[in-house]
């Protein structure tokens, strides 16, 4: 009689334990769900965010699908890729932009998902009216990465951007629980970490940019000199076939490779008449000083030897080192070219402007790399258009 009790009220409380159980990993799997759910959607948010600030509005990009530049747009592609590799496939689509964001719409059938870029300059002015950029995620790769346990398929609860999911009960709860609660810190924090570091770059650039700005207050040439001077060392490497990477450094050593004229007095910068030997020495150190300030950027580090061979000249002539030919970096060969021809067309306070075909031939006779003045030679139509006009 008792024996018979005790096994009725164990079954009874072993049904109870197991409902309670099942109630708690039910609660705890929404939970844990919502949670997937949310990070899946910070992850790609940020990755649409970064593909359009950083690729779909930058005027190189523009340009070469433009000219239909295959090299160059796979180029950039294949970096995205690189950066997240959750990324399916980016194609460029012959269709006007039919959506009202500014910049990008994200779209879904419910289990898979897109986004369309509207494709800018780098000023975010100028667009390409007729085309549209078409980059697709890897759902499951994405949901993977967090350990998730839910899928996305049509039929589904409906939530963010259209998309439909469904839940992938876990074997036991305890092993689920914690596999997803560590997947998630895992991404939270490795997305941290990668959100802290585009965001240190971006305010450290905007530090500099108003370095640029203080010196182009002191000497506006300088800071029309400098925007010329990116355009010209650009182009010539373009020319040359140089890489994205190194196109990118040498523009932004363009922009920047006057920075330490910030140490300078305006009575030196703006001197009407030939500099003293004291003053020329002070002018000599701008080079060291801009390599000083970008090395506390640890991003810009890649810049630095630009800006401080800039002035090397290949006979040995130059400052601060006296380095000749090869021993001078190639990226700081060509800002030398761009450097000297742009200040040669220029007014200045002790001379005026010369003539682009005169100041090629003066070029002709300096102990510059006579192989990049060649490019300059050849293509000297295209690099006075890059000049503002008078």
């Amino acid at each position: 009689m008792y024996l018979a009790r005790y096994r009725w009220m164990f079954v009874v409380s072993a049904i109870l334990i197991f409902i309670g159980v099942a109630l708690v990993q039910i609660h705890y799997q929404k939970k844990i769900e919502r949670y997937q759910l949310k990070i899946f959607q910070t992850i790609v948010q940020r990755s649409v965010d970064l593909v359009s600030s950083g690729y779909f509005q930058w005027t190189e990009l523009k340009e070469a699908i433009e000219e239909n530049d295959k090299e160059f747009i796979e180029e950039a592609f294949e970096e995205i890729k690189s950066l997240d590799p959750y990324i399916k496939e980016i194609k460029i689509l012959d269709e006007v932009p039919d959506f009202e964001e500014e910049y990008y719409r994200i779209e879904s059938d419910g289990e898979r998902l897109w986004a369309l870029f509207k494709i800018y300059d780098s000023m975010g002015e100028k667009m390409i009216p007729d085309k549209t950029a078409y980059v697709e995620w890897d759902m499951e790769g994405v949901l993977n990465s967090i350990g998730a346990s839910v899928k996305f398929q049509k039929g589904g609860k409906k939530t963010f951007w259209g998309l439909e999911y469904t839940s992938i009960r876990s074997n036991w709860f305890p092993i689920s629980f914690w596999s997803s609660i560590g997947g998630v810190i895992l991404i939270v924090i490795l997305h941290s970490i990668f959100v802290r570091s585009v965001l240190r770059l971006h305010y450290e650039t905007e530090g500099l940019e108003r370095l640029v700005s203080i010196v182009g207050k002191k000497d506006h040439y300088t800071a029309i000199h400098s925007r010329n001077v990116a355009k010209i060392a650009f182009l010539i490497g373009k020319k040359m076939g140089l890489k994205r990477k190194e196109l990118k450094t040498l523009e932004m050593a363009g922009y920047l490779h006057d920075i330490g004229k910030i140490a300078v007095s305006e009575h030196v910068l703006n001197k009407s008449g030939k500099l003293s030997d004291e003053e020329f020495e002070i002018i000599k150190k701008h080079p060291v000083v801009g390599a000083d300030i970008l090395k506390e950027y640890s991003e810009l580090s890649h810049v630095v030897p630009v800006i401080l061979y800039h002035h090397e000249r290949t006979d040995g002539s130059g400052y601060p080192l006296g380095l000749k030919n090869s021993e001078i970096p190639l990226l700081a060969r060509i800002l030398a070219v761009a450097d000297v021809f742009d200040a040669l067309t220029s007014d200045r306070p002790y001379r005026p402007a010369m003539k682009p075909e005169d100041a090629l031939s003066l070029i002709k006779k300096m102990p510059l790399d006579q192989k990049i003045v060649k490019i300059l030679e050849e293509h000297l139509s295209e690099f006075i258009d890059l000049k503002p006009q008078k």
